[in-house]
């Protein structure tokens, strides 16, 4: 059996009740932003029909209200609203894919293998690559060393993984990588 295919134009599934004053309100929709979560807000304070609509929903007046399918959920509950983003979060962003280390220290326990790299070469040795991921569809392969993202020099794994968290699905970057002394350059399409 097959998971349903969302449809992109049909109406949230995530509804917050809210008011124009109440921060706990703007956190809970910031939370949802934040984390790809579709939602349509609903002001109870300015629209009565939204108040009686919650009220029925809750059998009370306190906001922020923030109604997920089946699930309703009272106040901004960090734990409650994981679960939504769980369950309708937009398309996420595919892994990388790959396992590394820095390369100088890498290089620095295994002289015999930094010889056949540029000198002073500084980056992300790769040493797993998962099948068909996007490390795996740019071309990358244990051994190689990854200098360069986005134009932009990458000491570490920590460097690259935040670069790559300020992308969106149907992203992409610029690599630039060696593979011993030969220089190349791919895309890392997420």
């Amino acid at each position: 059996m097959t998971a349903p295919t969302p449809n992109p134009t049909a109406q949230p599934q995530v509804t917050v009740y809210s008011t124009q004053t109440c921060p706990w309100c703007d956190k809970t929709k910031e939370y949802l932003k934040a984390n790809g979560v579709p939602f349509v807000e609903k002001k109870v304070d300015v629209d009565r029909a939204a108040a009686y609509e919650m009220v029925r929903l809750t059998g009370q007046q306190g906001v922020p209200v923030t109604a997920a399918g089946d699930e309703v959920i009272l106040g901004f509950d960090q734990q409650k609203l994981a679960r939504v983003v769980s369950r309708f979060a937009g398309p996420k962003r595919p892994a990388l894919g790959l396992l590394g280390a820095e390369a100088e220290s890498y290089f620095r326990n295994h002289p015999d293998i930094a010889a056949t790299y540029p000198e002073g070469i500084k980056g992300i040795y790769v040493g797993q690559v998962r099948p068909d991921s996007v490390a795996a569809h740019a071309g990358l392969q244990p051994g190689d060393v990854i200098a360069a993202a986005a134009g932009k020099r990458v000491a570490n794994i920590y460097a690259l993984d935040r670069l790559i968290e300020t992308l969106k699905p149907g992203e992409s970057i610029s690599i630039r990588y060696y593979r011993g002394q030969e220089d190349f350059t791919g895309t890392l399409q997420f």
